[in-house]
């Protein structure tokens, strides 16, 4: 099951940054200056990224005011945008499994679509309970380690459902059904799986040097 999507985090350390969850070894791969937008907020949010082992963590510059946080297993997407043209700055463009976080506010638009529910009336196609969110550097030189620490991050919170249908693909290379071979498919088909499971099949030396002592040691007894 996807984790939770943008929530909202309010707990720092001494020095400000995000609590770490020392049970699972996480730990602070990089914090930088950025500004925050969810939605079509394209508003100055000013604060920290922390980007973790395991989640994304913004405080806000105001430390009157809680934060947000995004576990990677909810980040369905991100990538580097730099099109200034709807008034962001150059910024990573991620999509995140679930709402925007309660209490966040929107703009004018937005809030009229979600009222009359013509949000989803003007993309079709357009992912359900998917949230937009932009991270935009204080300096645009630090776009390109950000991204880099986003997908370093990411790869070690691989989705487990991934995990489980490559296990099961794997599986299938080794594994078939006696029924289809004996009698449904072709004589090529069986010899090639048989061809495959014969190659995972190793005999030790040892016992092949027992084989070749006494060839008739494992023969059944008549």
């Amino acid at each position: 099951m996807t984790e939770s999507g943008i929530r909202a985090c309010a707990e720092r350390d001494a020095s400000g940054g995000p609590v770490c969850d020392e049970a699972a070894d996480e730990r602070v791969a990089l914090s930088l200056s950025v500004s925050f937008h969810v939605g079509d907020d394209f508003s100055e949010n000013p604060g920290t990224l922390h980007v973790t082992t395991r989640r994304l963590v913004w405080f806000p510059d105001d430390e009157t005011r809680g934060g947000y946080d995004v576990p990677f297993r909810a980040v369905a997407m991100h990538a580097v945008s730099s099109d200034a043209s709807e008034g962001f700055r150059p910024c990573i463009y991620a999509q995140i499994e679930g709402g925007a976080p309660e209490g966040w506010r929107m703009t004018e638009d937005a809030a009229a679509k979600e009222e009359d529910g013509s949000a989803e009336d003007d993309d079709p196609d357009a992912l359900e309970d998917t949230t937009e969110l932009r991270l935009a550097p204080a300096d645009p030189a630090a776009l390109g380690a950000l991204f880099k620490a986003l997908c370093d991050c990411a790869a070690l919170n691989p989705d487990p459902h991934d995990e489980m249908h490559e296990t099961e693909d794997d599986d299938d290379d080794l594994y078939y059904d006696e029924s289809e071979m004996a009698t449904g498919a072709g004589a090529a088909a069986r010899i090639e799986a048989l061809r495959r499971f014969d190659d995972q099949l190793v005999v030790s030396a040892d016992l092949e040097r027992h084989v070749a002592d006494d060839p008739g040691r494992f023969e059944d007894d008549e």
